[in-house]
């Protein structure tokens, strides 16, 4: 797993470790964003190459910056190409966790200028067209949260980064789409 805290929160990983009943390395940065991760000038992109050369990688889970999907469609789509090439090129399969958008009344919504139904359609949108550039499934975690009963139980007090509950309502749809992926192979 490459991404950032809404990767790392709660320790998403170590769940979806104990969930798969498989290794789960995971090499994360708060605030990063997934160009870090395919780039080898950087310190996060030579760990991440380093790891896939060591071999033995079915998958590389690949998440971006919170709103980057949103705010800069083209962006998140070179950076999926990018990180999908290199996991590829280790004979591992991509795959995109796509973050939700910010909960209603969390301040960074207005900085962005959106309300957080835009940001979920704009995130649902960038996320599936950055999977579609790259031929990678999706993990749509904004359409998710659109149709989530409840979805401020999802959220952590910030607005933005996972609950509890969010990390392991993400774990459970990685771990779906990541059975379905080994069961047609």
């Amino acid at each position: 797993m490459v991404g950032n805290s809404l990767t790392s929160a709660n320790n998403m990983p170590q769940t979806l470790e104990s969930i798969l009943g498989a290794e789960v390395v995971a090499i994360t940065r708060g605030g990063a964003r997934l160009a870090e991760f395919s780039n080898e000038k950087t310190r996060t992109g030579q760990r991440v190459r380093e790891a896939l050369s060591s071999g033995g990688f079915d998958l590389v889970i690949m998440q971006d910056m919170s709103h980057l999907a949103a705010t800069n469609p083209e962006a998140h789509v070179r950076s999926v190409a990018a990180m999908s090439k290199l996991a590829r090129s280790h004979d591992a399969s991509p795959l995109l966790y796509g973050t939700w958008g910010y909960l209603v009344g969390c301040p960074r919504l207005e900085k962005l200028g959106m309300t957080a139904e835009k940001m979920c359609k704009l995130m649902s949108a960038g996320g599936q067209q950055a999977a579609d550039v790259a031929c990678v499934p999706l993990i749509d975690m904004a359409s998710v949260a659109a149709r989530y009963e409840k979805p401020e139980d999802l959220y952590a007090a910030d607005g933005i980064h996972p609950s509890k509950a969010g990390s392991l309502l993400i774990a459970n749809r990685i771990t779906d789409l990541v059975e379905d992926l080994l069961a047609s192979r």
